[in-house]
Order: C-alpha cells, then structure tokens, then sequence
C-alpha cells in the first residue's frame, strides 16, 4: 500500500476552481465575490466528503495526518473570504438565495468553530462578519 503524504492527500481540491479558471483564461471570475463565497461553501463540504473516505479507508495513516490537513484545507479555504468585502457581498449578490443560506451559513461556522478552537480570533473575525450577514438575510426572508 502505497504511504499516504499528508502534503499532497487532498491535492486535487486545492487545483480545483482557480486552475480551472486560469486555464480557461477566465481569472477575473476569482475577483467575483459570487464566485469565492461558493469556492468557500463547497470547500468546506468536499473536505468533509475527502476527511470521511480517507478515515474509512485508511484510518490508522490519516488519523495521525488529519489535523495538519485540516488547518492547511481550511486556511486555504479561508483566504477566499479574505479577496472579498461583506459590502461587495451585501450590495452585489444575493448568495442567500443564490447558494442556499443554510449550506453558507454552516460552511461559515464550520470555519469559525475550527479557527475558536485554535484561537486564530483575527480570522474568526472576519468569519464573524458574513455569518452575520447570512443570519441577517435569513431573518429578512422569514419576515
């Protein structure tokens, strides 16, 4: 059995949107804060879908990599959040019914809860900011 490599294991996700784009000559799509709250929303879950078959399939070599990929996934993930303004999402783009306010808002908190937990609160922060947007226009839309 081929050594799982804790550098490389989801390799395939981090490629993903931005070299499809810039191999499409379509890199302005990564200034469009549509498009990054959507890397974030199906990063979260991919990871999720990639933590859950590498530990069914090779339970013991992961469990000893699964932290370190994780902070690496997730920063990743986070400097997304960090190319848009909450304004730019606010005053452009309705992600609440674009993306399904649910699946944002809990990709969101999943980033916030794993950044508490590792006391990175200048990221929580800025989490902090579209969770409440997110909350705020899911309160509008039960009005």
């Amino acid at each position: 059995m081929q050594k799982l490599d804790p550098h490389t294991l989801f390799s395939i996700f981090e490629q993903g949107d931005e070299e499809v784009y810039r191999e499409h000559n379509v890199e302005d799509v990564l200034k469009n804060p549509y498009v990054l709250i959507g890397m974030v929303v199906t990063g979260v879950e991919n990871f999720y879908f990639m933590d859950k078959l590498y530990s069914l399939k090779h339970r013991e070599e992961y469990g000893g990599v699964r932290d370190s990929i994780k902070l690496k996934y997730f920063s990743r993930i986070y400097n997304y959040l960090t190319r848009v303004t909450v304004e730019e999402v606010k005053n452009v783009y309705d992600i609440g019914s674009d993306f399904e306010i649910d699946r944002s808002i809990s990709a969101l908190n999943e980033l916030l809860y794993f950044f508490e937990k590792l006391e990175h609160y200048e990221k929580c922060a800025v989490i902090v900011k579209f969770t409440d947007l997110l909350y705020g226009k899911k309160l509008e839309s039960l009005i």
